[in-house]
Order: structure tokens, then sequence, then C-alpha cells
């Protein structure tokens, strides 16, 4: 029996990662097969039937790399954010790559030790959910608009950096905005301050925003419950132990995003026509796995 109130959106989501991590034990051969559950809608049960064929491909095509990413990870400095030209001359030279790579169907990335650190999953969202993302989006219009800055140094503000973005050939507008119904904010860490709604969410349309997210949100976590259970359950219960501190503190605002969220991840970022430098996430872990999806046409990713 699930420990996820019924009334919240996770309860969708954790039923639907049910089922993909069923349905592709099934197809990698390793469980019988089961009917998809009647909780979900259409739309949603085909949606996860696609993505659960998409990630037992790549299961059932690993290809291996001479590199050890262990030990790359133990010798990047603290908050390292990739952006140092000398540093990673440094690291290019002591880990240099095993060699040129094109990925061109489904498949896992492994170490030379069998650890998995990338998972290709090109074609993993069926047509009906990137609807439903790009329709999220462009509900987002005004937010996104107002996120671009300009007058900064690029490489302080690169991700809402005018420079950064090129203008949209389908009507969307530019910019990246992050999502949270419970996160510390920048430079406001615990134990001296506590979490809150993002702003974004806290507006009235942050129930909409929810909304438009839910099949999409769905997706993304059902897939991490089979390529990182343990990181999977982590954040399950990070968001449950959200919902108690919301009640225990009785805040209406973050109780209500809760309820509304579909993602295990306590953070979405938006990011549309957006030009990304190679960076790291300084505030992430060897051990995490960083969630990317992606709609619509591009040159290179």
């Amino acid at each position: 029996m699930s420990l996820i109130p019924t009334d919240w959106a996770l309860a969708t989501t954790h039923i639907a990662s049910d089922y993909i991590c069923l349905q592709f034990c099934a197809i990698v051969g390793v469980a019988p097969k089961i009917l998809p559950p009647p909780e979900l809608d259409v739309v949603l049960m085909l949606g996860c039937s696609h993505l659960a064929r998409i990630l037992a491909d790549a299961y059932l095509n690993p290809v291996t790399i001479d590199f050890d990413m262990t030990r790359y990870s133990e010798v990047l400095q603290k908050q390292e954010r990739g952006v140092n030209p000398g540093r990673e001359e440094f690291l290019l030279t002591q880990y240099p790559p095993d060699r040129e790579i094109i990925l061109e169907c489904p498949a896992v990335v492994l170490d030379k030790f069998g650890l998995i650190v990338l998972w290709y999953l090109p074609g993993a969202i069926d047509a009906a959910i990137q609807n439903d993302m790009i329709s999220a989006t462009m509900m987002m219009s005004g937010p996104l608009g107002k996120s671009i800055t300009c007058g900064t140094s690029p490489k302080e503000k690169w991700r809402t950096d005018e420079s950064n973005f090129q203008i949209s050939e389908h009507g969307l507008t530019s910019g990246c905005i992050n999502l949270s119904p419970g996160w510390f904010l920048q430079a406001h860490p615990a134990p001296q301050f506590q979490p809150e709604v993002s702003v974004t969410l806290k507006s009235n349309d942050g129930a909409a925003y929810c909304q438009a997210m839910c099949r999409p949100a769905a997706l993304v976590a059902a897939a991490l419950r089979v390529m990182h259970s343990g990181l999977y359950w982590s954040s399950l219960t990070t968001q449950l132990g959200l919902g108690v501190w919301a009640d225990t503190h009785q805040t209406q605002t973050m109780g209500t995003r809760l309820r509304e969220w579909a993602s295990v991840f306590t953070v979405v970022a938006v990011m549309c026509n957006r030009y990304t430098p190679l960076h790291r996430d300084a505030l992430s872990r060897a051990q995490w796995f960083d969630r990317m999806t992606s709609v619509g046409g591009y040159t290179s990713a």
C-alpha cells in the first residue's frame, strides 16, 4: 500500500513508475508481462509503455568507455563549475577521453568498471507528451520573458544572460525559470533558512503550471525509478518529508503546491531556446543523475 496521500499528484506518478518499472523488467526478460493500471489515463499509459520500451532498448545496448568516473569525480574540487579554461585543460590532460562516440540509438554508457554514467534515450517521450511540454512552456511565456537578464557578466549569470538565447521559430518565448514547491533560495541554505515555494509557483498561475506539467513530470520520475531507484526513493521520501514540514509549520501555499506537484524532483528548470555553455552543476553529486528532457528540433546536444 502506498504511503503517498491519494490527493497528491505524486500518487499517480508513483503508479506510473510502478508500471514502467515492471514493464521494463518484462521486456528485458526478468519478469512476466503485466497489464497497465486502470488509474492511468490513456495518454499517460501509452507514454509509459513507449518509455519502458526505450529504456529497455538502451539497457540492452551498453557502450563501455575506458574511463574511471569515480576517480574523476574524486579529483574535482568542491563547488567546481567547469568554466575555468586552465583547470579544464589540466583535467583533460589527466583524464583524456577514451574516444569519440556517436550515439544514434538508445544506449547506456558505462565506465571501465561497469558504472552507468549516462542513459541516452532519443525518442523516449512520445508525441502526445511532447505536446503537453510545449503547451506548458507556452503557458509560462510571461515569467520566461522576464527571466532574461542583460548588463551583467555573462560568465556569472550565463543561465539567464541574453547572449545565450535565440529567437524561437515556433512562437515560444525564450527564457529560463525554476519551479519548485519547496526549495532553499540561492545563498539561503539550511539550517539558517527555511524552504520556500519558488516565485513562479507562488503566482496565481502556479496551480495551472503544475497541472500542465503532470504527465511529463510523471514520465521523467518513472524513468528515474528504472535508471537510479535509490535516488527515486530518496527523492520521494524528501517530498513526503516536505509535506509533513509544511503541515507542521502551517505553510498553506507550500502544502497546496506539494499536492499539485507531480515530480519526485524538488526543482524543475524550464529552458527555452537557450544555448548552454559547457559547465558542471556545482551543487550536484557524482552519485546523482541530472535529467534533461528536450522537445523540438536542435542541431546538436
